[in-house]
């Protein structure tokens, strides 16, 4: 008799599929975990009853485990934004350093562009979404050719980040609202 457990499993399945994170191999596995531990609580004499109150008590609110495996979520987005923040930032001082390359416009229009896109995409952090983005440039700079005109390049990315960290939030509260 799974009565608590299949009640709490499409509970769960309803918070997980609220928040985008629906998957029947996790569910498949919750349950696993689930009946493991009333069949531990049975093993100490509890009533089947008792083991799957425990066990449920003991493995949270399917609103509380479907909040955890959605912060995981977005943490994990979080160190993709920023790895690609980095890898940006590195190809934009990669290619400013060619010798054939002279268009500082474009430059600092890409440093403005991807940090902006990226924070409008989600990334929580834009101080150091700019750091990630704009500061090869000038540590480039300033090893080879002692130039500190180049922490520009920062002042420009701090503005692309929090621009478009604030487009994000508008547009969130704009939404919210309506």
């Amino acid at each position: 008799m799974k009565n608590h457990i299949q009640s709490y499993l499409r509970s769960l399945e309803w918070e997980l599929w609220l928040r985008g994170l629906s998957d029947h191999d996790r569910l498949a596995e919750i349950e696993d975990h689930l009946l493991e531990s009333v069949e531990q609580g049975l093993g100490r004499g509890l009533s089947r009853e008792q083991a799957e109150q425990e066990a449920l008590k003991r493995f949270g609110s399917a609103r509380l485990v479907s909040s955890t495996f959605e912060n995981e979520r977005i943490n994990l987005m979080q160190k993709i934004l920023l790895a690609v923040a980095v890898l940006s930032g590195l190809f934009i001082a990669y290619v400013d350093s060619r010798p054939t390359w002279d268009d500082t416009g474009i430059t600092v229009g890409a440093i403005l562009l991807v940090c902006g896109l990226i924070a409008l995409l989600g990334y929580r952090r834009p101080w150091l979404l700019a750091l990630a983005v704009a500061s090869w440039l000038p540590l480039y700079e300033i090893s080879t050719t002692h130039n500190f005109g180049s922490i520009i390049a920062l002042a420009v990315g701090f503005i692309g980040a929090y621009g478009g960290w604030a487009f994000r939030i508008g547009i969130r509260k704009t939404f919210k609202t309506a």
